[in-house]
């Protein structure tokens, strides 16, 4: 047996310091190192949607970008993340929405003829909605509780009062031609809704006691919200929350706040405290926006339009944790009697109950920030005791349309089912990962047109590359005894290296999605023009590499939806049960025999080969893009076979078609103006050059020559003055010019004549 040892190993040495992850915390206002509390695992509450009406794209910027982060957190940094998302069913709005919507539909239901009465009732609705809304009395005089014009629902309720006006006087018209059919009452309210709703629910309001009411109305725009959520591919959460599945716990809540000593009952309602809490024990009110703690139209707004004017309150920052319900609202059993939770509490109570006195991470709308989160961390602060019940806060930028801020006064309003009218979920989640989540948005049309050209690179590259893949199958094996991995190939592997780390560093800086995207596009501009070498200098393993990670990456932003590893591209979306082999295979191979029988019969008839071109050129242009092929001729003159969406193809053709026809028209134009041109100049010609000279005028309006040689040539002037040879030899030019002229004008003019002799002659044969 041998006694000699194995050698010493040396241990490697890392010569590149990885980042670590940073996330903008609003709680530091700024970027610090991410660290969960308890190792690869991490606690999310995300505020989830008010349901009480249709999504718009502000909630899309928002989802999808949350998604975009978590995907981000588990499929990139590898952390377990259990997702947690509330669904607010209780809430003012809801209430409003709901109570106005039920009496609406009753009151049209029971509508059966237009009449002056019901009329009548719509103008008094008119009234009390200018004088509750824009504060303009029967006079038109402004009341004191008039609303500012700079407000953005004035115009809102401007334009609806505007409006209304309008549908009264024509239902006036209609009532004086003696239209009273129930078509012409529901014309009449339908235009009227929002005003006769309004006035209703002050009228009637309190006489609305079934909870179903509200829950209905609920229940519908939630499943609106999911199916929204799942046209734009985002992962549903792990955990959902209804506030209105866990008021007893709310009430358990509200009850320990009140005995640590941070809250106080007034006339049923409980309210919270900020003075008391502010300072006690380590805490903290307003953590995230101290300086809007004064702010009473904030705090107003965060109380519920539903809100009375709080009474009793010993701090004007003071907020509701439980709402003393009113006559027309829902309301559950409390120590305080009938109520209902206040706002900012269910998100407290949901993710304590859920997640614990600890949080590793809460998200939601920069707009929440103050009072919502501001007031969920201190009644959950005084709740749990603690001086930390989130760790990370993360906030979504804004969103403004076009530079402004979306509101339906500025018909801007744009909801997720309209966007997704005119742009597909891949382009809108791109568009968000082009900008960096926690700053500002402006979705604008050319933002989109940067998008889509985005889009169109990539999936320009995936096809390209699935292409010569597939075409590579069939030479696998075959070697000229080469290797293709020379400089160009190291270059393009050195700068998918390169990429790598710097989209990782990218990523670690706050999850800076804009970063990644640009290094992502840099790489495929770069890796296409490797490409344009042609498929025979070009190394398709490396190639495949790119694509793979490129993949990758798109699939942890959730742009290419399909999740298997060995798929490159976006995939097919939508063709997942492909028929049996028949219904896929037969289509190809009826235009592989139609194109087989046309090229026999060419041959058997002797054609030119320009023939088998046109053929040719239909099987590629028509025959299989039908199918959803294209070929793309290469330099060596072999196509390269893609498999692409059988409408993108139709429109690219439909495009070049239009191109063509364009180009076919211009050139038509052009040739026109310059037959058009030519005539005229021709038509100049139609006077000899003999005759030229002849009775042309001088000043005195004589004749300006009195003599001609024998070609008609002036030799002297009008008074019988010998011309000056000089004056002559220009004259005898301008002779030339005009002979030749002459002849081109007689030449044109047999040129006509024959054409016409040779249409009239068609025209007769015909």
């Amino acid at each position: 047996m041998s006694s000699k040892n194995q050698p010493e190993w040396h241990v490697p040495e890392n010569k590149v310091s990885l980042p670590t992850l940073k996330l903008y915390n609003s709680l530091t206002r700024s970027k610090v190192d991410f660290v969960p509390k308890n190792g690869k695992q991490i606690t999310w509450y995300n505020c989830g949607p008010t349901v009480y009406d249709s999504s718009h794209i502000g909630h899309a910027r928002f989802y999808v970008t949350i998604d975009i982060l978590r995907r981000i957190l588990s499929d990139y940094f590898n952390y377990d993340v259990l997702f947690v998302m509330n669904i607010t069913d209780i809430d003012d709005k809801i209430i409003l929405r709901a109570r106005q919507n039920y009496l609406f539909n009753n009151f049209k239901s029971e509508t059966q003829s237009l009449t002056q009465e019901l009329i009548d009732q719509v103008r008094t609705a008119l009234t009390d909605f200018a004088q509750t809304k824009l504060g303009v009395a029967n006079d038109g005089s402004m009341l004191n509780v008039a609303p500012s014009k700079e407000d953005p629902k004035y115009l809102l309720y401007a334009n609806t009062l505007r409006e209304t006006v309008k549908i009264v006087v024509s239902a006036e018209c209609s009532l004086e031609e003696n239209d009273v059919s129930l078509e012409a009452a529901h014309q009449l309210l339908d235009g009227s809704k929002d005003v006769v709703s309004s006035w209703l629910d002050k009228e009637k309001g309190d006489t609305v006691t079934d909870q179903k009411v509200f829950r209905e109305l609920a229940a519908y725009w939630e499943q609106d919200f999911m199916k929204d959520m799942e046209l734009l591919n985002v992962r549903p959460c792990d955990i959902l929350t209804r506030v209105s599945e866990y008021v007893p716990e709310i009430v358990v809540y509200v009850q320990r706040i009140i005995e640590n000593g941070y809250g106080y009952v007034v006339d049923g309602s409980v309210y919270f405290d900020t003075k008391a809490f502010d300072g006690k024990k380590g805490h903290h009110y307003a953590k995230l926006q101290p300086w809007s703690a004064g702010n009473e139209g904030l705090i107003e707004e965060g109380e519920g339009s539903l809100g009375s004017k709080l009474l009793g309150k010993k701090n004007k920052s003071d907020f509701a944790l439980w709402k003393k319900s009113k006559p027309g609202e829902p309301s559950w059993e409390s120590p305080w009697g009938l109520g209902r939770p206040g706002w900012h509490i269910e998100c407290s109570v949901m993710a304590s109950e859920i997640l614990g006195e600890n949080i590793d991470i809460h998200s939601g709308g920069i707009d929440l920030a103050f009072p919502h989160h501001d007031n969920e961390l201190a009644q959950s602060e005084a709740y749990h005791e603690c001086q930390q019940w989130i760790n990370y806060f993360i906030h979504v930028g804004h969103l403004h349309v076009e530079g402004q801020k979306m509101s339906k006064s500025l018909k801007n309003f744009i909801t997720i089912q309209q966007a997704l009218e005119k742009y597909t979920p891949r382009q809108l989640r791109l568009c968000f990962l082009l900008y960096q989540w926690d700053s500002k948005f402006d979705f604008k049309e050319s933002s989109l047109t940067e998008v889509k050209n985005v889009e169109s690179i990539l999936n320009n590259f995936f096809i390209n590359t699935k292409a010569l893949l597939n075409e590579s199958k069939h030479s696998a094996y075959e070697s000229d005894g080469t290797h293709r991995y020379r400089n160009p190939e190291k270059e393009i592997i050195t700068l998918l290296r390169e990429k790598q780390t710097t989209i990782h560093a990218a990523l670690c800086d706050s999850i800076n999605t804009s970063t990644a995207m640009s290094e992502l596009m840099e790489l495929i501009t770069k890796t296409n023009i490797y490409l344009s070498n042609g498929r025979n200098n070009i190394n398709i393993n490396v190639i495949e590499t790119v694509a793979k990670y490129v993949t990758k990456m798109l699939r942890i932003f959730g742009v290419v939806e399909h999740s298997e590893s060995r798929e490159i591209g976006f995939g097919a979306s939508g063709q997942k049960n492909i028929g049996n082999v028949e219904d896929t295979v037969l289509p190809f191979l009826r235009v592989l025999s139609g194109f087989r029988d046309n090229v026999r019969d060419l041959a058997r008839q002797h054609k030119d080969h320009s023939e088998f071109l046109k053929l040719s050129d239909k099987l590629r242009d028509v025959d299989l893009v039908e199918l959803g092929v294209s070929l793309d001729d290469q330099e060596d003159g072999k196509a390269l076979v893609k498999l692409v969406d059988k409408n993108e193809l139709i429109k690219a053709r439909e495009a070049k078609l239009q191109a063509q026809a364009e180009k076919a028209a211009k050139k038509e134009e052009t040739a026109k103006a310059k037959e058009e041109e030519r005539r005229k100049r021709l038509e100049k010609g139609k006077l000899a050059a003999e005759d030229m000279f002849k009775n042309v005028k001088g000043e005195d309006q004589e004749n300006a020559y009195s003599a001609f040689d024998e070609q008609g040539i002036p030799t002297h002037d009008g008074q019988g003055q010998e011309l000056p040879k000089s004056r002559i030899k220009k004259l005898k030019k301008e002779w030339e010019a005009q002979k030749k002229l002459h002849t081109d004008y007689l030449a044109w003019v047999q040129e006509q004549g024959e054409q016409n002799e040779n249409d009239e002659s068609t025209s007769s044969t015909n």
